[in-house]
């Protein structure tokens, strides 16, 4: 049965410690436009905390609202939260967006997400199970397809079990390195680079360079690189002396609760192992 994430501290949250170390890895995006999908309520305050520290020129779509660089104090639930506008500089028709999305031409970065995620990197939102009768049906496709075009993607999980990170996902709505090794420069534009890293309540995870499989990068607080692998439908790729992600600091969590989430959303978020 499945178990709340849990950090092993009452200091924060493990959505609240997810939005710190997304923020922290959008430093080598300052200066590009990226967006966030509908659900993408943790990227969100991830990309706002971003731009109050490691990347003061980052560019910003805010999924359903159509908002560009909003400055919301509350963090909204969704994209299409009334409060995923506030301050926004302007709006971007959807029209637009899609094309933008389509081409890569401007898209630096993306959060996506997913029902299941490969070793590959590859995901899947259509459903599970054989086509003709899904166990579980999911929205499709929405704009994981850009994921293809875009120059680079995080990809992000509210839940850590095998069933979610598998060998071999049912559909593919996401390429990511689709079998492997040069695959997926065979079927992607030339400057779609593919998933960067993997974010979930356990650990983060990136890519080996040339086989292209999941690779841990650093296990969350209250976790263990055994409890990982025991939760993880598939083979990692695990190098000698993994770490923890490191903690929030004093100023990361101070501005995180009073510049971008002073509800305190993320402070109930449930994610859960298992």
């Amino acid at each position: 049965m499945a178990k709340p994430a849990d950090t092993g501290t009452d200091r924060y949250s493990m959505a609240e410690l997810m939005a710190v170390e997304m923020s922290r890895n959008l430093a080598v995006d300052d200066g590009t436009l990226g967006g966030v999908g509908g659900g993408a309520t943790i990227p969100m305050a991830a990309v706002r905390l971003a731009i109050l520290t490691v990347a003061p020129n980052l560019w910003w779509f805010c999924g359903g609202s159509a908002a560009i660089n909003p400055v919301f104090t509350e963090l909204p639930l969704t994209a299409h939260d009334p409060r995923a506008s506030v301050g926004a500089e302007a709006r971007a028709p959807m029209q637009r967006t899609v094309d933008m999305g389509m081409r890569g031409s401007l898209w630096g970065w993306g959060f996506n997400g997913g029902m299941q995620v490969d070793k590959y990197g590859n995901c899947n939102m259509i459903g599970i199970g054989p086509y003709e009768k899904l166990k579980v049906r999911g929205p499709g496709t929405v704009g994981t397809l850009w994921s293809a075009s875009m120059s680079k993607y995080y990809l992000y999980f509210w839940h850590h079990n095998p069933k979610i990170i598998v060998d071999k996902v049912d559909f593919i709505s996401s390429p990511g390195f689709l079998d492997g090794g040069d695959s997926r420069s065979r079927v992607c534009l030339p400057s779609a680079k593919g998933p960067a890293l993997v974010y979930t309540p356990m650990c983060v995870m990136d890519f080996e360079e040339v086989t292209h499989r999941l690779r841990l990068r650093s296990v969350n607080p209250g976790y263990t690189v055994d409890d990982v692998v025991k939760n993880t439908g598939c083979e990692l790729v695990i190098p000698p002396g993994v770490g923890h992600t490191a903690e929030p600091t004093d100023l990361e969590y101070r501005l995180l609760i009073t510049q971008i989430d002073s509800r305190r959303v993320l402070r109930n978020y449930r994610l859960s192992i298992g």
